[in-house]
């Protein structure tokens, strides 16, 4: 079977470069994070953050972004260029991109054994936030800005998203203010309504030609011929993937490249 962690990491060097093209005093940085909150003395990890305070003056606030369920170099440099920087130097503030437990670079552990990836859970992800804003020290400032000293306003789309309400939720006297986009924060198994407004609304051209791609994957790993399906499997770069998590798989960056750049 494909070892998934050296798959994913193997994955996640292809983009690093992307953060590399940020000057350095950007980060990224690490931050000693916990393995799990729940056990207050236990171990810690090595959690990547990017941190832009350019624009910051006494009083002005921190913008704060979880990349979410992604390796963070390609959204590391929206701490200059991105909707929140702008935010931050219209309203004289910090912005801090953060990458999420158990993906990129921020691991808790050498592998995705159970005794690791048990920890990978939203109120793990929560609290890595609330830790980060009570004693992460800004490099540049070598100062924290924990509240009430700076109001915290917390980013987000889809899952980031979530986060982003769930901070405000249940952090109120951390976070000062929530911008969760396209955040489906009623949790459901299998939200195939996720993307019913892009099949309804999208291209009809590009949706008609997904469709077809969907029809023709399915139709091969509903059969019980391996043959086929492993065939299927190889041209992705996902050889031994079960069918499920084949199915539910984000390609591998290179394959990617090939389908979408052509």
């Amino acid at each position: 079977m494909t070892d998934f962690f050296s798959l994913y990491k193997s994955d996640v060097n292809l983009v690093v470069a992307q953060s590399s093209k940020l000057p350095a005093k950007y980060g990224p940085y690490y931050f000693d994070q916990r393995v799990d909150h729940a056990e207050a003395a236990g171990a810690t990890f090595r959690q990547r953050v990017w941190v832009n305070s350019d624009w910051y003056k006494e009083g002005g606030p921190v913008i704060l972004y979880n990349a979410g369920e992604m390796a963070a170099d390609e959204r590391a440099p929206y701490v200059t260029n991105s909707s929140m920087a702008m935010l931050a130097r219209e309203l004289q503030g910090v912005v801090i991109v953060m990458e999420h437990r158990s993906y990129g670079q921020s691991q808790p552990g050498a592998s995705y054994a159970t005794k690791y990836l048990k920890t990978l859970t939203t109120a793990n992800a929560l609290a890595d936030m609330a830790n980060i804003i009570l004693h992460f020290k800004i490099p540049l400032l070598d100062r924290t800005l924990a509240p009430p000293e700076a109001k915290w306003i917390v980013y987000g789309g889809s899952y980031s998203g979530n986060l982003a309400a769930w901070m405000r939720q249940q952090y109120p006297d951390l976070v000062h203010a929530a911008v969760p986009s396209s955040a489906p924060v009623q949790m459901k198994y299998n939200f195939y309504e996720y993307f019913l407004p892009i099949q309804q609304y999208g291209p009809a051209k590009c949706i008609r030609a997904i469709e077809h791609v969907v029809a023709y994957v399915d139709h091969i790993l509903f059969t019980p011929f391996a043959h086929s399906k492993d065939k299927l499997k190889a041209r992705f770069g996902l050889q031994g993937v079960h069918d499920d998590d084949f199915a539910e798989s984000k390609l591998p960056r290179p394959f990617r490249r090939v389908i979408y750049d052509g």
